[in-house]
């Protein structure tokens, strides 16, 4: 009971005291000698295209490196083919995430989602033409 009444009397107070501050903060009308403000032009884009971010619909999938084991569920995932367990490189296309082992081993795994890898991944810090080259530049 004492809390709600505290509660009451904080809010109270508080819209009182913002009253009283936007009171004093009143903005003078606009004179006949004041204009009213330029209106701002619209611009289509400041950064020239070639240094644009694709779309999500361009971008053929998203890749990042994921070193330490992955945990699904309470159980390591390992690789079906190899048994390899860590150093995975995760790729998130539009069909869903896929793992891919340190041997090339590739396999979808339902568990994770588009959710899932936007929530783990970084910034991007570049793009690349081909998968291949990205696969480089990850250390695979």
């Amino acid at each position: 009971m004492f809390g709600r009444n505290r509660e009451r009397r904080e809010r109270l107070e508080a819209q009182q005291r913002w009253e009283a501050w936007t009171a004093g903060h009143v903005e003078p009308p606009l004179g006949p000698d004041h204009q009213e403000p330029a209106a701002v032009p619209v611009v289509d884009d400041f950064l020239p295209p070639d240094l644009r971010m694709p779309t999500r619909e361009e971008l053929a999938g998203m890749l990042m490196a994921h070193d330490f084991p992955l945990v699904l569920d309470g159980e390591v995932r390992a690789c079906s083919e190899c048994g390899a367990y860590r150093k995975w490189i995760v790729v998130s296309t539009p069909d869903g995430v896929w793992l891919r082992c340190p041997a090339g081993h590739e396999q979808v795994e339902p568990r994770l989602d588009a959710t899932w890898y936007n929530r783990m991944s970084g910034p991007t810090t570049g793009q690349h033409a081909t998968y291949e080259e990205c696969l480089r530049f990850l250390g695979h």
